[in-house]
């Protein structure tokens, strides 16, 4: 365990404790663009038999930053010195901003990592080659990564959604963050450079949590104070793709049109009746 490991597992060690007794913190990480590779387009980008320079590892385990970089290329423009991170992938994914998506004119599709079915693509350079990507460019949904001990400290689940509490002076709360629980991760928010920047937020910043919207609600009896909806239509779907949000709220009375049943199913997007 190098020092920046052992950093991290002292503070988590702390906050977990923290969460036992019922005050909720996390830390942020703030992700810049960059690429997950498949072995073939990893060889075909930088060379048959090459594989992946490890530069340091990073907060989530077994991840890791590579010395290897690509360019991206767009139906608008290119961006450059794209880092490459292991280890390798099943399938070739590009995480970028939306500034970045406007850089290179693509239409930004905001999705949980590895949900690129029906994204954009673009063209990868490295210096042995390039590949054409018919999808797999997403601008990842916000996100908190736990493991299965620190979910349940927290009193969360997989695919809950929390809200934190950003600081001043740019204070107000980020939503719609999705909880994602699994041996292998640790405790850690992430954020893309537009969300962090926008509110004034820096890599290790440790805010508090504000409220958390379970998974799996349909047919039961909510506390909501958020936006309900009459009737659900397509376009309130692919709003809700947008801002990254994963469950709507209908009235008890409230309809769901056929176009929008279909495309949530689609997605994964939560359709939830509140009784009354």
């Amino acid at each position: 365990m190098d020092q920046a490991e052992l950093k991290q597992h002292i503070r988590n060690t702390i906050l977990t404790v923290f969460a036992e007794r019922e005050m909720y913190y996390f830390p942020v990480a703030v992700s810049a663009r960059h690429v997950h590779l498949s072995k073939q387009d990893f060889q075909q980008l930088f060379g048959t038999g090459k594989t992946m320079t490890r530069v340091k590892n990073l907060s989530q385990p077994g991840q890791f930053a590579c010395e290897e970089k690509v360019e991206l290329l767009g139906p608008k423009g290119t961006i450059k010195n794209v880092r490459v991170l292991g280890p390798e992938r099943k399938e070739t994914q590009v995480e970028i901003s939306v500034s970045d998506s406007f850089v290179l004119g693509l239409k930004p599709e905001i999705r949980m990592s590895g949900d690129i079915n029906g994204t954009p693509g673009c063209i990868l350079s490295g210096p042995e080659g390039k590949i054409t990507l018919k999808q797999g460019v997403i601008v990842a949904a916000r996100h908190v990564h736990m493991s299965e001990k620190q979910a349940i400290s927290y009193g969360i689940k997989d695919g809950d959604m929390i809200s934190i509490k950003t600081p001043l002076p740019r204070e107000g709360i980020i939503g719609g963050i999705i909880v994602r629980v699994a041996d292998n991760f640790d405790l850690e928010v992430h954020l893309d450079t537009d969300e962090a920047n926008g509110n004034g937020i820096l890599y290790g910043t440790i805010l508090e949590k504000e409220t958390v919207k379970a998974n799996n609600l349909t047919g039961q009896k909510l506390d909501h104070s958020g936006q309900t909806f009459e009737l659900i239509t397509e376009r309130d779907i692919n709003n809700a793709l947008a801002r990254g949000e994963k469950t709507l709220y209908y009235t008890a009375g409230g309809l769901i049109s056929p176009a929008a049943a279909d495309r949530a199913k689609e997605k994964g997007i939560n359709l939830c009746r509140l009784h009354g």
